[in-house]
């Protein structure tokens, strides 16, 4: 109860820090109007032409604040467990500027400032971030000293506990920390008077009626939060509705939304952000490409196959990063080749040249797989691009990966790269795939921003 009551505090204490930014955020781009930008010869402005402040923007300011603050309580913005997430907090501001913005073309009374309501959206969405920044330090800190940690008693020794307590060692800002793993819930029970000091129970394997409700009683008794991960949770996600027919709960699974217009909605999203990219990696593509000609003999470009969206076979594009006959050099050493038949990838790996290892250290070699997206084999965003032959590992889940086009980026490069065995990652493309949105894939091409400067699980 004590670290609830903290989380609600942190969150009145964010939920403050916004309305004071929200409402600061139309004087500020006054003043950058008014003040700064007055300075461009094209933005020029007399000062006897200054709108005065006061009344109108004094009380656009409140409205605005008021306003915005009540849209990101209606979009969850200040949930327990999504208090970090900036998509509410972009759809809210920019639902906020519209309002205003259209609500102003029937005042009569004053002229506002089509620039002010621009820079005040830009002006708010800064502070706003701040605050995140802010409330995130405040409760790394409480973390640090432990004072607000949930303590978890994991139940299960199997695969799905490993990758939980993996995310938990990976993460510790999610502020989770593993009290003991222990094998089943007959453990559990013998051993309940010893167990303490833990405020959630997570459970990772297939549990009896009887059993669910003995946890039930547990949680009753001892106030304690039960977790239960389900036995296909690779199809659960924001796709699946519950419903019950006579007291019996039924689950619906409904297939991904890759298809129809939504589908069409990721196309525009691919050809959108493989043009920016290429636009700004245009410099380093010239530079890297008289690198790696000075570097080692043979070809700029490699293009390697791989299975493309429904099994149709797909060239890929990269920046050459190995020795010319490579695949020689992995013949004659038999203990690489099991190694790289394991995972497909090596991490010394000895066929690759000295520009070659920069490239892929910071992931710069797939640069050139801007191109097929463009030309319709891969997306931004998608499942990794596999081989024929790794086709045998994802097993039953095989049809499933070849709905959608391979990506440059995806779940499993966010989440480790090659850190990761190959279970989990065939996993994460599953997962990528049952629960597709627009915001899904903003958040991963977010997130692999860091991935690669960090250069985690690169190599």
């Amino acid at each position: 109860m004590e670290r609830i009551r903290r989380e609600i505090l942190l969150l009145s204490f964010l939920i403050l820090l916004d309305l004071i930014s929200l409402i600061m955020s139309p004087p500020l781009a006054y003043l950058i109007r008014f003040r700064f930008l007055t300075k461009i010869p094209e933005l020029y402005l007399p000062e006897s032409d200054f709108p005065v402040f006061y009344p109108y923007y004094f009380y656009l300011s409140i409205f605005f604040g008021v306003m915005t603050l009540i849209l990101l309580i209606w979009n969850r913005a200040y949930n327990l467990k999504r208090n970090i997430s900036f998509t509410s907090v972009f759809t809210s501001i920019a639902l906020s500027i519209f309002i205003i913005s259209f609500l102003s073309f029937f005042y009569r009374d004053f002229s506002f400032s089509r620039l002010i309501f621009i820079l005040t959206g830009f002006s708010a969405l800064f502070l706003t971030f701040i605050n995140r920044i802010i409330f995130l330090l405040i409760r790394w800190g409480l973390f640090k000293f432990e004072k607000n940690i949930i303590r978890v008693l994991l139940i299960g020794d199997n695969n799905i506990a490993n990758i939980l307590i993996d995310f938990w060692n990976r993460n510790p800002w999610m502020g989770y920390k593993l009290y003991k793993n222990i094998p089943n819930i007959s453990y559990m029970k013998e051993n309940l008077e010893n167990l303490i000091d833990f405020q959630e129970i997570i459970i990772t394997h297939p549990l009896k009626n009887e059993e669910i409700l003995n946890l039930i009683n547990i949680s009753r008794k001892k106030g304690i939060t039960i977790k239960i991960v389900p036995d296909f949770y690779l199809l659960f996600g924001s796709h699946v509705t519950f419903d019950d027919i006579s007291g019996i709960p039924i689950i619906r699974l409904k297939t991904s939304l890759l298809e129809g217009w939504q589908g069409y909605l990721k196309e525009i999203e691919d050809i959108i952000f493989a043009t920016i990219g290429l636009v700004l990696f245009l410099p380093l593509i010239v530079i890297i490409s008289l690198l790696i000609k000075l570097d080692s003999e043979g070809p700029i470009i490699f293009k390697h196959k791989r299975v493309g969206r429904y099994g149709k076979d797909i060239y890929i594009w990269k920046f050459r990063t190995m020795y010319k006959d490579a695949d020689k050099i992995l013949e004659g050493n038999p203990q690489l080749k099991l190694e790289f038949e394991k995972s497909f990838k090596l991490k010394n790996d000895p066929r690759v040249t000295r520009i070659g290892r920069f490239l892929r250290k910071w992931s710069l070699d797939e640069i050139p797989q801007f191109f097929n997206i463009l030309k319709g084999d891969m997306s931004i965003v998608g499942p990794r691009p596999v081989v024929r032959k790794e086709l045998e590992r994802y097993g039953p889940f095989v049809d499933e990966i070849l709905r959608v086009k391979p990506g440059l980026t995806g779940l499993w490069q966010v989440s480790g790269r090659s850190d990761l065995d190959y279970d989990r990652r065939v996993q994460l493309d599953i997962y990528y795939i049952q629960n597709w949105s627009l915001g899904l894939d903003f958040k991963i091409i977010l997130k692999t921003i860091p991935s690669v400067l960090l250069r985690r699980g690169a190599y």
